[in-house]
């Protein structure tokens, strides 16, 4: 027995040592097409890092994203926790009808950065109403799956924060600006308003926002029978699928367009990249299909619409939930300026002045908003 416990502990022992090797051998990633995120990679060592311990953590989550075969380390893992009859793993639900919910708590919120938002939010809408006029500045945050498919979720599943956070915003803004999606989507729980394994709303989810938006603005919202709704792919696997390695079944993406027909111009970053499809195919062979509608990330996305000619530009301050929005506003307006804060560094204020812009829409899912650290450029 002595013997056989020797055994196992020298088997592990080089398992260990074996996989310390060849994390040291191979070369680190840059990014995980699997997470759709850039990978940590190794912290520089300083007597500052090193003695903040700012350097420690660094280096625990370089570690952790390019241990080796760490895709295939969070399968098993969590094969093992559903073994164990685990109906959370990894900050995901397993939940009803082959739904991936991503877990949201209100601990997950710096509380700091979590006040500055949501009093930014009276600011920003005092602000560009008495620039751009009333009626013209609208807010429109998405809950999302675990905030509105509750019945889908374990009867374990703590109260989820986005109700209250949704009232908080709510009360912050200023009185006409902001527009509440959850009546609708409570309406609409039973369609395909959210992705199985993704974040995401679905077009379709975008095509209800888009109609409450209209009516706020007083537009009328393009009729659901004059779309083309087209399935462009079955086997979409998204940002919340990779957080576990497992799903039930794979996401159906579709892409929307008018049966009147369209022709735009898109333009990236100031001109580095131009279109003249509010679609990018190519994605659609990729891990991450999301990025099919509108590119996926860019500082600044600029739609012109060569149908329209009434003067109006609308800019978009978003996340990505405003990729797949987009295409129905684009209908409306000459012009739809879409920024990213995590990467423009104009001043907002200055570029809608400078633009002619005339009227504004900030769009983000609700926990996207209330942990963003880059608000401060709104008030610029």
């Amino acid at each position: 027995m002595k013997n056989r416990n020797k055994i196992t502990v020298a088997l592990f022992g080089i398992l260990l040592f074996g996989i310390s090797i060849s994390n040291q051998l191979i070369s680190a990633k840059d990014f995980s097409e699997v997470e759709n995120r850039q990978l940590k990679q190794m912290p520089k060592l300083t007597a500052n890092s090193l003695f903040s311990g700012t350097f420690g953590k660094d280096y625990e989550t370089y570690l952790s994203d390019q241990f080796i075969g760490r895709d295939q380390w969070i399968s098993l893992k969590t094969t093992s926790d559903r073994m164990m009859g685990k109906k959370e793993v990894n900050g995901v639900y397993f939940a009803k009808d082959d739904y991936l919910i991503e877990k949201h708590t209100k601990s997950e919120l710096d509380s700091a950065q979590y006040k500055k938002n949501i009093k930014r939010l009276k600011t920003v809408t005092n602000t560009y109403t008495k620039l751009l006029g009333n009626g013209h500045v609208k807010v429109m945050f998405a809950p999302t799956a675990s905030a509105i498919l509750r019945d889908k979720l374990p009867k374990s599943a703590p109260k989820d924060p986005q109700d209250e956070i949704l009232n908080d915003m709510k009360n912050s803004a200023k009185k006409g600006t902001f527009i509440d999606l959850r009546s609708t989507f409570k309406k609409e729980k039973e369609e395909y308003i959210y992705y199985k394994t993704d974040h995401h709303w679905t077009t379709l989810g975008a095509y209800y926002a888009y109609v409450d938006w209209a009516k706020s603005m007083k537009i009328t919202p393009i009729p659901m029978k004059q779309w083309k709704r087209e399935v462009v792919s079955k086997d979409f696997l998204g940002t919340v699928y990779s957080k576990v390695n497992q799903a039930p079944s794979a996401d159906t993406i579709e892409f929307w367009t008018r049966k009147s027909g369209e022709k735009y111009e898109v333009i990236y970053d100031m001109g580095q990249k131009k279109s003249n499809f509010l679609y990018e195919r190519s994605y659609l062979k990729k891990k991450d299909k999301y990025s099919a509608f509108l590119d996926g990330n860019h500082a600044l996305t600029v739609i012109k619409n060569k149908k329209v000619k009434n003067g109006k530009k609308l800019v978009i301050i978003k996340d990505s939930y405003a990729h797949s929005f987009a295409p129905f506003v684009a209908n409306h307006f000459e012009e739809v300026h879409l920024i990213d804060l995590r990467y423009f560094n104009m001043g907002i204020k200055s570029y809608i002045k400078q633009q002619g812009i005339t009227d504004f829409l900030m769009l983000y899912h609700v926990m996207s908003y209330a942990k963003d650290i880059h608000t401060i450029q709104l008030t610029k």
